[in-house]
């Protein structure tokens, strides 16, 4: 039974042995990027473990080329910990400075008093802002004295796939595109995105084309955690998509297998006998959850909503019959929620769906969901889509790991309510 549906099992140690010791372990450009968003031990056992496996290892120009691209905004990413910093910090000065207005003239907290507080806030405002006005020159000398790609300069010499001419670059993404238009993965999901829609697929041919030369065993480590590149059950990765694993074998021969870099570093350590700690699987995990595929991200959305409103009043609805991938009924009206990852609404699917959801007679009202702000041409889009409806139609911005539920559903209600008062009257 194995050797006929082998594209079905995960590799017993035996055939993980051959992966390690006789194939080839190819990086995804999220892998490469990866020692850069741990702290030091999680980077120093994840280098510990490749440095074993140097022979083995081999990167597709494709995950090189997006590694190139992608690593200053990465090394920038102290930004965003500053802004994070900011936001609560204004937010909790405006706070404390309203409360102090509503208690003018209170005998315990005198005007000296609140005006220390303020100042201790702006104090720390001030020196969040003197470390992001520095960020520009630590991120040039960080790019010029780089130790992370001196350790990937030296675990990979010659062990990347060799530059495409520009004709051979034209001839993987017509190749790529065609197999776009018969539903052929990976990559299925970025086909509409406004740049490097081709970027999977490419990578994917040039594993292929390299297999199929040293047809040797492959591994691949990626956390695109997308559902063209992993199947999924209970809403649980378990494995490569079956068509890469068929189309691995057909065409080169061999076995095939992928990971996320986590369950990477859990196995291949406990086989070479260096075993990652649990913090550094939980860091280098969190990489990726922090990554949302669109079924997770539907996924959130769903639990979240569940947390409130009544459970019979929450429905997932199968894509390919509905417009929409969920609704709350709230009294006697209906909101139907639009969930995707594309804040530029660049996929067709997308505009079509938010049309027919606000023509049909099934839903009341509309609520577009994005993990971020959608940007000006969408957000014109949407308006223009709103102006010319009959029903209310909204869009919020929910992210699971910075959003809460409360948020998400306080949207849904408002919504319901501007539906009511148009289908129930005044």
């Amino acid at each position: 039974m194995r050797n006929t549906f082998s594209e079905y099992y995960s590799p017993s140690n035996e055939d993980y042995a051959q992966f390690l010791e006789g194939g080839k372990i190819a990086l995804d450009a999220n892998v490469l990027l990866a020692p850069y968003k741990v702290d030091a031990d999680a980077r120093k056992q994840i280098f510990e473990i490749l440095t074993q496996l140097r022979e083995r290892l081999w990167v597709p120009y494709q995950a090189g080329y997006e590694f190139f691209k992608n690593r200053p905004s990465v090394m920038a990413g102290e930004e965003k910990v500053y802004q994070s910093l900011e936001t609560p910090l204004v937010a909790a000065r405006k706070k404390i400075e309203d409360h102090a207005k509503s208690l003018s003239g209170h005998p315990v907290v005198t005007p000296l008093e609140t005006k220390k507080i303020l100042d201790g806030i702006d104090r720390i405002i001030s020196m969040v802002h003197t470390l992001q006005k520095g960020r520009d020159s630590r991120l040039e000398d960080s790019l010029r004295d780089d130790p992370i790609l001196a350790k990937w300069e030296n675990l990979l010499e010659s062990r990347i796939g060799e530059r495409p001419s520009p004709e051979g670059h034209s001839e993987l993404v017509e190749a790529v595109t065609k197999r776009y238009a018969e539903g052929i993965p990976p990559g299925l999901q970025d086909e509409d995105k406004p740049e490097n829609s081709h970027g999977d697929g490419v990578l994917w041919l040039q594993i292929l084309d390299k297999t199929k030369i040293d047809r040797l065993p492959t591994l691949l480590i990626t956390d695109d955690v997308k559902d063209d590149w992993y199947r999924r059950h209970g809403g649980k990765t378990i494995g490569p998509r079956i068509e890469l694993v068929r189309e691995m074998q057909d065409s080169a021969g061999v076995a095939y297998y992928q990971q996320p870099l986590a369950s990477f570093v859990q196995r291949a350590g406990a086989f070479l006998h260096k075993p990652v700690s649990e913090k550094t699987v939980t860091q280098v995990a969190g990489i990726t959850s922090s990554v949302l595929s669109g079924s997770a991200f539907e996924r959130s959305v769903y639990s979240a909503l569940l947390t409130q409103f009544p459970t019979q009043d929450v429905t997932q609805y199968p894509q390919e019959f509905y417009p929409v991938d969920l609704s709350v009924r709230i009294g006697a009206v209906v909101v139907g929620v639009v969930v995707t990852l594309d804040s530029a609404l660049a996929r067709r699917n997308i505009a079509l769906n938010l049309n027919q959801a606000l023509k049909g007679r099934k839903f009341d009202a509309i609520l577009l969901v994005t993990p971020k702000p959608l940007n000006s041409k969408a957000s014109d889009f949407l308006m223009n889509l709103a102006e010319g409806a009959v029903k209310p139609l909204d869009a919020v911005t929910w992210h699971p790991l910075r959003s809460d539920s409360f948020r998400l559903a306080g949207t849904v209600a408002s919504l319901a309510d501007q539906a009511r008062s148009i289908v129930l009257g005044p």
